[in-house]
């Protein structure tokens, strides 16, 4: 038998380059796969966790969170359906004390409860507009699951708050139901409603922005049971602690309306996998006000980066092959968490899968020749 021709340069110019070709290829089909998001969104919030105890960003200590939590519910001897006259109250002394704007996430009555107990309207009615003369006031509509349509809100109090004082309280969540990302408009058959951080960003900031939220922008946010708000007595202390502040009334119990997030913001609880949705909404807002939700890298560039990836092939020997794989992943990935940081997200997962398809095709062609020989 006749022993092979060696090919000639061309020949391995043009193999080398139909292998890169290929393993380019593979790694942008790879990055479209729910494999590969799965993996981004895992890196993103690894990526989070570091910069968050490494190298935060500060922002402005502005907002504040009034929360119902388990010593609120015990201290209010009503069932919440008829927390008209606390609700009442907690908008009037807040509003007193001139803070920047009022969030109310919490069911509105869908119809008069005067009939149980007379005054309850007035109560409440009085609250909203304290905080309606205030200034920038906000309250969530409720989304019934079963018909994804508003639920109702008594008449007189729709009439007071109208379009410009409501918006939706959802918040969106990915394929593995972390909540990374926000939008500052829902769609509607209508065009599009706003979300309640984008109702209240509309109010208070020229520059917002939507899309990845920023989990290490700021300082873990404070709050302050409703049950002292509604205790307390010292006008001087509660000036000082909603003046000038954002204020978010809303649920903060343990096992009550909470979401999986990358890291738990909620000042007042230790490490967690998830947190009260209204700190989401808090560090929402946070970010569109700051416009610091990171930018998104575009296409083309990751699959620039990608193709760099795949030029592991051309090593000469496999175990440099593996080496180069190694450093590349961790460089990287560095250089993600560095571009995450200044403000753009790079997803990685496609790059390292090129990265290391190409260490292992370079591997296998070593192989076969070892096997010739």
């Amino acid at each position: 038998m006749w022993p092979m021709a060696e090919p000639d340069e061309g020949g391995r110019v043009a193999t080398r380059a139909f292998a890169l070709a290929a393993l380019a290829l593979a790694g942008f089909l790879a990055s479209l796969t729910p494999v590969a998001r799965s993996l981004d969104d895992s890196l993103l919030d690894l990526e989070w966790r570091l910069i968050r105890n490494f190298d935060p960003r500060t922002a402005p200590d502005d907002i504040l969170i009034v929360g119902i939590d388990p010593a609120t519910v015990s201290s209010i001897a009503a069932p919440p359906a008829l927390w008209h006259e606390a609700i009442g109250t907690v908008l009037t002394r807040i509003a007193a004390t001139k803070p920047r704007a009022i969030a109310l996430d919490f069911p509105l009555p869908d119809r008069s409860y005067d009939a149980i107990h007379a005054g309850l309207d007035r109560a409440l009615f009085a609250g909203l507009v304290s905080a309606a003369q205030n200034g920038p006031f906000v309250a969530t509509l409720n989304i019934d699951p079963r018909t994804r349509s508003a639920k109702r809100i008594h008449a007189p109090f729709l009439a007071l708050l109208g379009d410009a004082r409501l918006a939706v309280g959802l918040l969106s969540r990915d394929a593995d139901g972390v909540t990374r990302r926000f939008s500052l408009l829902l769609p509607t058959d209508d065009g599009g409603f706003p979300t309640l951080e984008g109702r209240l960003c509309r109010a208070l900031s020229r520059q917002c922005n939507d899309g990845l939220i920023h989990y290490a922008l700021g300082a873990p946010l404070r709050y302050v049971p409703m049950k002292s708000v509604l205790e307390m007595q010292d006008a001087a202390l509660m000036e000082r602690l909603f003046r000038d502040r954002v204020v978010f009334i809303a649920e903060t119990q343990p096992f009550g309306d909470r979401v999986a997030v990358p890291v738990n913001l909620a000042g007042w609880e230790g490490p967690a996998p998830d947190s009260p949705a209204v700190v989401v909404h808090a560090q929402a807002l946070r970010t569109a006000m700051l416009g610091a939700a990171p930018s998104e890298a575009s296409r083309p560039l990751v699959v620039l980066l990608l193709s760099v990836g795949a030029l592991v092939y051309l090593m000469r020997d496999w175990r440099m092959a593996l080496a180069v794989a190694a450093l590349a992943s961790a460089a990287a990935f560095i250089a993600a968490l560095a571009a995450l940081r200044g403000g753009t997200y790079v997803p990685v997962a496609s790059i390292l899968f090129t990265v290391w398809l190409a260490a292992g095709a370079r591997t296998a062609v070593s192989w076969q020749k070892a096997r010739r020989r």
